[in-house]
């Protein structure tokens, strides 16, 4: 964060300078406030229309000013939270998606928003306050000292007093507040189960368990968030009995010294406005610093973001590759966590053949395709296409290249046309809709409102109706190497045979690896893998598997 802020150090400078001087002139007027009554009852007019003027001047000056400390401060924000926006989006573009899959998808959402808006609060807008209080209770002390140091006495005593009660009271309230915001958490997640799971709920006639469940949540709630604001409405009434107090002692002490002539009117009444002015900063500090912390934890999280891994472009060849499709595997080693998950991996595939990947979940199948897309990095060995080391090719060529299909792919809320030529440019809509009827998805989209310019998304479509779309967009790239990953697991019998000749002939003359639970979908390929805990451990074509009697022939005759 400090790296942002230095950036626009100009901004920040101007800021500070309009800052201190909105400070130091909110000091100086009590005294010239003090000097007018002062004349006035000494009947020197003169005098008393100077300083009237220069009084007014001074509160001229303190609004010039704070609209400036306020352009400058609210544009120094907008660039801080644009740039830091800016390089969060491009950190997704970037990171390694093994890192990403750590993260859950919610908190990375949060650091565009509340991070950001924590950030604002905190570090942005209460440097600022920081500068400010600083400045009015040096300034303060110097100018009261100088006008009476035993009234001086009694503000310097009541503002830590202020502090330390403002201090007691946040940090017995959040106590209070942790608890609110973890109940928050609770009754939102069970709000949203509720929600997103309604037929099971129905199903299971779970509708009047669920509303106790919400209720008992929802009471918790209630009752800890009365406590959590009453104790932290009690903050100011707290202060501001301690400051009434300062306030009374500081015109009964200014009366008695006026008495004996030792301070005027005037003087009295310039202690009476430090009374507020004075202490302000000492009510304000528990606030600025409870700021601080949460902007200090938003920073780290999104400096954690975005000092995570990036995927690894840098690569030996830059020319561009012709890809036939022939595949291996060599020795490769590859390990989530500390412990080893693929252990001395080999697989060769002749460009053009289809390999079916089969196992139970978990057993591997999705992160060899993931490895060969360079989604994870291999932790030992080699991966080869066309007898080239990956490592050894462009991503952005690689991934061209390579065609996927997966199980729950999303659309983006775009039109139907903007959707199947997703990643590509100058697509003519002829070839839209060649692939639109190869992918048997061309007649739903002509029942569309503005057909081809119809603007989708995940709600309106089923998941038959996605997944089309989805392989409707890579029969338009028409890669090399192919990637099905349960490719037709959310579409019906019926929508999945009318797509099987497509996906056939899509699959003429190319590698094609192919996931999938469905084991009708696999019969024909030129060999099946069978995985357990990340390696091979039978293969053949699906006659020699079911022949072997082995862990395919467990898994196809449960199946049928």
């Amino acid at each position: 964060m400090k790296d942002y802020i230095l950036k626009n150090k100009k901004l920040l400078i101007c800021t500070s300078i309009f800052t201190i001087l909105v400070s130091i002139i909110t000091v100086i007027a009590p005294i010239y406030v003090g000097k007018i009554i002062n004349k006035f009852l000494e009947l020197s007019y003169q005098e008393f229309i100077t300083n009237l003027v220069i009084l007014t001047i001074l509160y001229i000056s303190i609004y010039i000013f704070n609209i400036l400390q306020v352009k400058f401060l609210s544009k120094i924000i907008a660039k801080i939270q644009k740039e830091i926006r800016e390089n969060l989006f491009k950190k997704i573009n970037s990171i390694k998606i093994k890192e990403i899959d750590k993260i859950e998808y919610g908190n990375i959402l949060n650091q565009f928003s509340i991070d950001l808006e924590n950030i604002s609060n905190g570090i942005i807008q209460g440097l600022p306050k920081i500068i400010s209080g600083i400045v009015i209770v040096i300034f303060s002390i110097i100018v009261m000292l100088k006008i009476n140091i035993k009234m001086s006495i009694i503000l310097i005593i009541v503002a830590p007093v202020m502090y330390f009660i403002s201090k007691w009271v946040t940090k017995n309230t959040n106590v209070f507040f942790n608890d609110r915001a973890n109940i928050v958490a609770r009754l939102n997640n069970n709000a949203e189960e509720f929600i997103t799971y309604q037929n099971t709920v129905r199903d299971f006639n779970y509708e009047e368990i669920a509303e106790k469940k919400f209720d008992k949540l929802n009471t918790e709630l209630y009752k800890t968030g009365i406590k959590a604001e009453f104790y932290s409405a009690l903050t100011n009434p707290a202060t501001r009995v301690v400051s009434n107090i300062g306030y009374v002692l500081t015109g009964i002490v200014g009366v008695i010294l006026m008495s004996n002539g030792e301070i005027t009117i005037g003087d009295v009444t310039t202690f009476l406005m430090y009374t507020s002015i004075f202490t302000r900063p000492f009510n304000e500090i528990t606030a600025i610093l409870s700021e601080l912390q949460t902007a200090f934890a938003s920073s780290k999280r999104i400096d954690k973001f975005l000092n995570s891994k990036d995927e690894i472009f840098e690569t030996k060849n830059e020319n561009t590759i012709k890809v036939k499709g022939d595949i291996e595997f060599k020795n490769v080693e590859f390990s989530y966590t500390n412990e080893p998950f693929i252990k001395k991996f080999n697989l060769k595939v002749e460009a053009g053949k289809k390999i079916a990947i089969v196992g139970k979940t978990g057993a591997g199948k999705t992160t060899i395709v993931n490895l060969l897309m360079r989604f994870y990095e291999i932790d030992k060995g080699n991966i080869y296409i066309d007898g080239i080391d990956i490592k050894d090719i462009p991503i952005k060529e690689l991934r061209e290249n390579i065609g996927i299909v997966l199980q729950d792919t999303k659309l983006f809320t775009e039109t139907v046309k903007d959707n199947i030529a997703y990643g590509l440019e100058n697509i003519s809509e002829d070839e839209i809709k060649r692939v639109s009827k190869l992918a048997k998805v061309d007649s739903f989209i002509e029942k569309l409102p503005k057909k081809y310019e119809t603007i989708i998304n995940n709600e309106m479509l089923s998941e038959g109706e996605i997944q089309l779309i989805t392989i409707a967009r890579v029969m338009l790239r028409n890669p090399s190497i192919l990637i099905l990953d349960e490719a037709t697991s959310n579409i019906d019998l019926i929508t999945e045979n009318k797509i099987q000749q497509s996906m056939l002939e899509l699959m003429k003359g190319k590698t094609t690896f192919i996931i999938a639970h469905r084991l009708s979908t696999i019969q024909k390929a030129d060999r099946i893998l069978y995985l357990e805990n990340g390696n091979i451990v039978e293969q053949g074509t699906h006659k020699e598997l079911l022949l072997k009697k082995g862990k395919y022939f467990d898994l196809y005759t449960n199946n049928i």
